[in-house]
Formats: structure tokens, C-alpha cells, sequence
């Protein structure tokens, strides 16, 4: 019961840190670390384009989404149950990869897991999609993650929702030089994908 008890308090004050301390908070927390941990993101989902947040990742989902716990850098001063409650999902912003069971979607997941599983990430953040994922431009090592997947042939350019020339450069490379899925005669891209039914994926296959 005491356990219980302590944890309650714990959840408590994690929640109740977005009204009033969030800006003490965040200036303790690691260099580099914008957002303070007890405040961010339950209850203050409202980050500007510049905020910086590292990531641990704990799981890749496909070639362009993936999970993950903040990363406090060892900071004493962060209430360590706030720490577990700040997984969230991550949408790598400007690509879009092939989806499982799409052609060069298995390769796609298991690059990224190669580049980034296990590892601490830099995410610059955007916004949350439609999904409740946020979607952030993603760093290691300073390398964008979104360059490597772009130029491996490996994830299309998502124009719709990302005008980086630099990112349309990549995949018009990595087409021309036949790279990964650009191998394939008739690509699909994934937005059309999924609105495919059963008989058309199978038919394509």
C-alpha cells in the first residue's frame, strides 16, 4: 500500500508540474534538453519547430516510425517517474517509407533499426499527426536520419507534406542510380499503397 501510495504522489506531481514549473524545471534539466521531462508531453503538447528533445529508441516500427522513452542524460534533478511516462512515437519527418509487406519494406525496417535502435536520437519537433505521433526531423551523430534512408534508396521524398529541395535532390539520386526500392520496374509509393485493397497489393505482387 505505501508503494502504491508513493507512486500515486509520484503520478501526481509529474501531471501537475505543466501548470507553473515547467520553466524551472526545464532549465535543470541536461544541456541540450529544451523540454523539461515532468512536463512535456502529457498535458504540454504545444512545442515550437525549435525545440530540441533527445530519445531513446526502445523499438522501430518501420523504415520511417519508431518508439522511444526521453533521455535525460543522467539528470539527478528529473523525477525518474516522469521518465517512464514519456514514451511516445515518433514519424520521421519528410519521407516516407515502404510499408511491411511492400516491396523493399522489410529492408527499410531493418536498416533503420541498424542505424538508430537502442540509440540516443536528436528530434527536432514539428507537430503531432492525425496518429497522436509527433513528427520530428531526427539526428545521429548529427546525421539526418531522413538523408540516409532518401539516399539509400530506401523511403520516397513525402512532398505532400515536405518541399526540402535538399530531401527531392536525394531521391531523384537514389532513382536515377537504381538504389534499393528505385531497383524495382513499377515502385508503388506508399500513400497509394495504402489505399489499395487485398486483390490489388496481391495482383501487384
Amino acid at each position: 500500500m505505501k508503494k502504491l501510495f508513493l507512486f500515486m504522489a509520484a503520478l501526481l506531481l509529474t501531471m501537475s508540474s505543466c501548470h507553473g514549473h515547467a520553466s524551472r524545471e526545464a532549465a535543470s534539466v541536461t544541456k541540450g534538453l529544451t523540454c523539461s521531462l515532468s512536463s512535456w508531453p502529457r498535458g504540454c503538447q504545444t512545442v515550437d519547430d525549435s525545440t530540441n528533445v533527445f530519445l531513446k529508441v526502445s523499438r522501430v516500427v518501420d523504415g520511417d516510425t519508431f518508439e522511444g522513452r526521453i533521455d535525460d542524460g543522467g539528470n539527478p534533478g528529473v523525477n525518474p517517474w516522469a521518465r517512464e511516462l514519456t514514451k511516445i512515437v515518433i514519424r520521421v519527418n519528410g519521407i516516407d517509407a515502404p510499408e511491411r509487406g511492400q516491396y523493399y519494406g522489410d529492408v527499410a525496417t531493418l536498416h533503420l533499426q541498424w542505424l538508430i535502435n537502442g540509440k540516443v536520437v536528436g528530434l527536432k519537433l514539428k507537430q503531432k499527426d492525425i496518429y497522436g505521433r509527433w513528427i520530428a526531423t531526427v539526428y545521429l551523430d548529427g546525421k539526418d536520419i531522413a538523408d540516409e534512408m532518401l539516399s539509400r534508396g530506401l523511403a520516397w521524398h513525402y512532398k505532400e507534406h515536405d518541399s526540402n529541395p535538399h530531401y527531392a535532390q536525394l531521391e531523384t539520386e537514389a532513382r536515377w542510380n537504381g538504389f534499393g526500392l528505385w531497383c524495382d520496374d513499377r515502385p508503388v509509393a506508399p500513400w497509394i499503397w495504402r489505399t489499395m485493397s487485398k486483390d490489388q497489393r496481391d495482383a501487384y505482387r
